[in-house]
């Protein structure tokens, strides 16, 4: 909360939990006035959608309840009748007074009607909110307003309602006339499409693959837990690992399988996919106006696309000016002094044609974190602790004209973090030991930054024409850049150089898509890609002995070395992609894409983990290849449809981990890199999905092969990487369900389970993948509350399994144990604003992350524990 201090931060907290807590108040709610809002299924959205740049009709809140009870004289509606009628549907609201309407007005889809002193009080609560009563008509609300009055709402399916009001014996009637789609009502932005699974903007029912969406209210709710987005990620989609509780989305995959990130399109992903990778911490969540997962290979996006697609959309412009101001505070596993961070948001979005722009920036700042046991968390180059992150974005537009646009898109993430606690490296040598632990340095550092730093900068310009010839064009170009550091010493065992890390990875390319329809039920999309990035790991090398003798308090620059010399790989992909609506409950599609990948390096030497240096001669080599996909939708009724899917992704190896440990007898890039073929995976998808009133459902199940792995298998003696180019097949099933039982509650959960093998020695018998590919079983619940009008509750869980098949076959090196996290988050509306609670770890649990148990066994070091209990306590205004 703005001007909270350190020092009074925990008794208030305390206090407000308290009495969120209080088993009066949660045993004696006073009765609410309104019913809570719909479900939000993970896979299908059933509730309409409203124009983002207005928000949805309000809930009641605290302050409207208690207003109602002192309100003077008002009329009161006692009663709302909804009855559907040849032309739509009419609502009665039953007064015991004469009642009059005043002005109406449209949001989004929502066609909104205010009447003028009047006051809420139904016999029965659920009439004050009805779904989908009328075909055409999604919602009827009825709510209290805050300065008196009351508000109906009735949205529309696809664009907004007509109304005629009059006066029925007292009563007023609004007969309701469902409104006719317009364009308006499929603009970008809006969370009923997903722009990912075809590159066109479609109907999310109408995709014949597993989609998930995430909408900016998921975004703002899950943020209040973490504001790591691998964490929340890892949270709410099926299918891919569970957070990670750290900087890196290492060891997360997609069905066991490599994921390409987008931001607006824009490439965010890298070749360099080791234990350092960060690129889900390359964007704050306020920056976020939704994220669209689409699971499973794509033969549309390319390279990298072998798991699926991650496409993070950036906040979008509102119509009017609009204004949003948030802090908060939290601390980290413990309420220890230094545990304490802040939080500092402010966003605007305005339209004045024929510009319109957005701009957001937050600043975070965070502590150190503890674990469960209530011990410090050592820092590993890798949790967030002791710094601060800053992420700016702007966007502005033009509309040059009624059918060409241009916009301009900048987004900067940085962050950073000091060093006074390292890994204690004599963890190992304690009998009594059994995690890694904190042990306080004052390392002083001389030629070197001593500053953790991660840096990401996005900028794309993007071209839009409606009409050429009859198709759209759409154009962009970009830039990216990242940049990490990791100011932790550490040591190689086998030439003992202690050192820093760099990695650096910068990408720059542009794509062209036109959208061609042929008819109103077939449409073709076709256009090009290419990309170009340029990667390395730079290491700066310290004197050793001089950090031993000091008793590793003294860090002095020697010299700069390469664990990983700098690359250059490219990528050109053609494709196409067609659907063909066959009947008005039968979707088909299909496209290919060809794809071309090169790489290329200089000569270099091979240095670090090395016990003899080695020199390789550098080169160029590329490979090719064409993927396929097709699928269809088919309505079983109105209610259910089932969905199959081929489809075919395209890979290739982490080169910089190949060229820095490489295999035995490689000496050259061109005569001893085996990627003269591409890994290609096919990919089998058949599911489910159903939507109802107040239940939505999804079950899929998956199967991919491929005849050549790119797998890189670790060997110890000596030190260095192999491709496996083997046999892999991955497979799973993936289920959500989401129900509203009643007005004020909502449950839900998803189910992800998957399992991998390769065949390393191809003799068709087929040995369990490691971990860091394939995670465990991971189970999710929620379940959502309107305790009060105005105040919402969610507790939810995640549990994942453990999973002993690596460590069977040999390809972990221990068995992973499984775990339980529960969480709570509240909202109170309060004044002009909201106030947000999220506990991480309610039960302030003791546990290691799937990724730092893999690596346990090689030390103790490694083994860190996830952070215990956090708390945070904001307050948001929307202006």
């Amino acid at each position: 909360m703005i001007g909270l201090k350190t020092g009074s931060f925990g008794l208030t907290m305390v206090g407000l939990l308290t009495a969120i807590l209080s088993p009066a108040v949660w045993a004696n709610p006073p009765a609410p006035v309104m019913a809570a809002e719909p479900a939000t299924s993970k896979l299908l959205q059933p509730s309409p959608m409203t124009d983002a740049s207005e928000p949805e009709p309000a809930a009641p809140t605290l302050h409207d309840w208690l207003a109602q009870a002192v309100a003077a004289e008002p009329a009161v509606i006692t009663d709302v009748q909804v009855n559907s009628t040849p032309a739509g549907l009419n609502i009665v609201l039953m007064s015991d007074q004469p009642l009059s309407a005043g002005e109406s007005r449209v949001v989004g889809n929502a066609l909104i009607t205010e009447i003028p002193n009047a006051t809420l009080n139904l016999t029965d609560g659920a009439a004050a909110e009805q779904f989908s009563p009328a075909e055409g008509i999604a919602l009827v609300q009825v709510s209290s307003l805050p300065d008196g009055g009351v508000q109906v709402a009735v949205t529309g399916t696809d664009a907004p309602p007509q109304a005629q009001i009059s006066s029925e014996a007292g009563n007023l009637v609004l007969d309701i006339t469902p409104g006719a789609a317009t364009a308006e009502s499929t603009e970008e932005g809006t969370i009923q499409l997903v722009v990912t699974a075809t590159r066109t903007e479609e109907d999310i029912r109408d995709v014949p693959r597993s989609v998930t969406v995430i909408t900016r209210e998921e975004i703002e709710e899950q943020s209040q837990l973490t504001t790591n987005l691998q964490d929340i990620l890892g949270q709410t989609v099926p299918g891919l690992g569970p957070p990670t509780q750290s900087f890196r989305n290492f060891p997360q995959t997609l069905r066991g399988r490599d994921v390409q990130i987008l931001v607006d399109g824009v490439p965010i992903s890298t070749n360099q996919s080791t234990a350092f990778v960060f690129e889900l911490r390359s964007i704050a969540p306020s920056a976020i106006e939704q994220i669209e997962v689409v699971r499973g290979p794509s033969a549309v996006f390319g390279e990298g696309a072998t798991g699926g697609i991650i496409n993070i959309i950036t906040r979008q412009p509102t119509e009017e000016l609009t204004q949003t101001l948030e802090t908060r505070g939290n601390t980290r596993g413990d309420f220890a002094s230094d545990s304490f961070g802040t939080y500092l948001e402010y966003g605007a979005s305005d339209t004045s044609e024929p510009f319109d722009a957005v701009f957001n920036a937050s600043f975070e700042s965070f502590g150190f974190a503890f674990d469960g046991a209530g011990d410090r968390i050592p820092f590993l180059g890798r949790a967030p602790e002791n710094g601060r992150t800053f992420n700016i974005l702007g966007k502005l537009g033009i509309d040059l004209g009624e059918e060409q646009r241009l916009q301009l898109s900048v987004n900067h993430f940085d962050d950073s973090n000091s060093v006074e606690f390292i890994n204690d490296p004599t963890v190992d040598d304690d009998p009594d030991a059994d995690k890694a632990r904190a042990l306080r340095r004052d390392i002083e550092f001389i030629g070197l930054d001593d500053e953790g730093i991660r840096r990401f900068t996005n900028v794309s310009l993007n071209y839009s024409h409606e009409n050429i010839l009859g198709s759209r064009l759409d154009a962009q170009g970009f830039y990216r850049n990242n940049f990490g550091r990791f100011a932790e010493p550490f040591e190689d065992t086998v030439t003992g150089f202690f050192v820093t890390a760099d990695q650096e990875s910068e990408r720059w390319g542009g794509r062209v898509e036109v959208e061609t329809p042929f008819s109103e039920a077939f449409n073709l999309l076709w256009g090009a890609d290419y990309s170009q990035e340029n990667l390395s790991q730079p290491y700066q090398r310290i004197d050793a002995d001089e950090f031993i003798e000091s008793d590793f308090m003294v860090a002095r620059f020697v010299e700069d070395i390469f664990l990983t010399p700098p690359y250059e790989v490219e990528n050109l992909g053609l494709f196409a992609q067609a659907q063909w609506d066959i009947s008005p409950n039968w979707l088909l599609s299909g496209g290919a894409r060809y794809e071309n990948i090169g790489v290329s390096v200089d000569d270099y030497t091979a240095v670090l983990f090395q016990e003899t240096p080695i020199d390789v001669e550098g080169g160029s080599i590329s490979a090719d290849d064409v993927v396929f996909n097709i699928g269809t939708v088919y309505d079983l009724t109105d209610e259910v449809s089932v969905f199959a899917s081929f489809a075919q992704g395209f890979g290739v190896p982490d080169f910089g981990r190949l060229f820095r440990s490489p295999p035995e007898g490689f000496t050259s890039v061109e005569d001893d890199l085996d990627f003269t073929a591409p890994q290609k995976v096919d990919n089998y998808e058949l599911g489910f999905r159903g939507q109802w009133d107040n239940v939505q459902f999804s079950l899929a199940g998956f199967y991919n092969y491929s005849d050549l792995g790119v797998t890189l298998v670790q060997l110890t003696d000596p030190l260095r990487v192999e491709v496996a180019r083997a046999p892999e097949r991955v497979y799973g099933v993936e289920a959500t369900v989401d129900w509203q039982p009643s007005e004020t509650w909502l449950l839900g959960s998803t189910v992800s389970w998957n399992e991998g093998e390769n065949d390393l020695d191809e003799d068709g018998d087929f040995e369990a993948l490691d971990t860091s590919r394939i995670q465990p079983i991971k189970l999710t619940a929620y379940v959502e509350n309107e305790t009060l009008p105005g105040w919402r509750n969610r507790l939810q869980a995640l549990f994942v399994g453990g999973r002993d098949r690596g460590f069977e076959a040999g390809a972990d090196f221990v068995e992973i144990e499984s775990y339980f996290v529960l969480n709570y988050i509240s909202s109170i509306q309060a004044g002009p604003g909201t106030i947000q609670i999220g506990i991480q770890n309610l039960l302030d649990e003791e546990y290691f992350t799937v990724g730092n148990q893999q690596f346990a066994p090689f030390s103790l070091m490694e083994k860190v524990a996830a952070p215990g209990r956090t708390i945070s306590i904001g307050y948001q205004v929307d202006f």
